[in-house]
């Protein structure tokens, strides 16, 4: 590989890496949501796992017009976070239903 390939490989992994960390950041504050979601629905006794809620979001970000990623790939992505957002529920409902 020459010098220049390589250092346009690194611009574009640098690129690549800042990504990566914004969108670990957004994860988070999903997930900081999601615990206050959590909160709201054991202080009322609501169920964690909201299908209606879970099927608007995988509909809404399907059609948004995106070209670049499938409705699978949407779907996969988004799948797994909403399953880590639900098990963080679920400990804070454990977390609440101890004290």
């Amino acid at each position: 590989m020459s010098p220049q390939i390589k250092k346009k490989l690194q611009l574009i992994r640098r690129n690549i890496d800042q990504i990566d960390d914004q969108i670990v950041d957004l994860l988070k504050r999903r997930l900081t949501l999601a615990q206050k979601v959590g909160k709201i629905k054991a202080s009322c006794g609501e169920k964690i796992y909201d299908r209606q809620r879970e099927r608007e979001i995988l509909n809404r970000l399907s059609d948004s017009g995106n070209t670049v990623l499938s409705t699978a790939e949407i779907h996969g992505v988004y799948q797994r976070i909403l399953k880590i957002s639900r098990n963080r529920q679920r400990r804070i409902i454990q977390i609440s239903s101890r004290q």
